[in-house]
């Protein structure tokens, strides 16, 4: 029988980073987008998913490329919580990590509205259409930000708000 490990630290931990970052991310959404905030949350809870997703199979193919020493490093920091000192090689992926993670974001965020596009004309056929009850202000304010741009800002709020969590918690 394989000895197994169950890192409820590591889960417990991206439950938290989840749950902030849905929040942080649906607020810029709902300001920034102008989504009520019902779509935004579900918005902000599907890309930050599917983005938590890539980004797992991405660390496993990555953790296969590191040495013993920063493997150990690494499982002692995930299972532990032990913050030992960090390799250049850490640090280049925690940014491609960063990077990865905005751009699943970002094209997670046009694929789900193409998606809900395709749905929401096939409803369209059987239901009358509604008026847009935008303002004209809010319109102009939303036309300053792009997707990509609202996509960037909210992701950086929420993985500095991620950051001193993670720092708070080995302290």
């Amino acid at each position: 029988m394989f000895p197994t490990v169950l890192p409820l630290r590591a889960v417990l931990s991206q439950i938290l980073i989840l749950w902030l970052a849905i929040a942080i991310e649906s607020w810029f959404f709902q300001k920034f987008l102008i989504l009520n905030p019902k779509t935004s949350v579900e918005y902000a809870a599907v890309i930050n998913l599917f983005s938590t997703c890539i980004g797992w199979l991405i660390f496993f193919i990555w953790e296969s490329f590191l040495s013993k020493n920063e493997l150990e490093l690494l499982m002692g920091y995930i299972l532990l919580g032990q913050w030992n000192p960090i390799s250049v090689l850490l640090i280049v992926g925690a940014f491609l990590i960063y990077t990865i993670s905005f751009l699943g974001k970002w094209k997670g965020l046009e694929i789900l509205q193409l998606l809900l596009q395709v749905n929401q004309k096939k409803l369209a056929v059987s239901a009358p259409k509604k008026s847009s009850t935008l303002g004209h202000r809010h319109k102009k304010f939303a036309q300053v930000f792009t997707q990509a741009g609202v996509v960037l800002i909210a992701h950086t709020c929420s993985h500095c708000a991620i950051l001193l969590v993670l720092y708070l918690e080995s302290k």
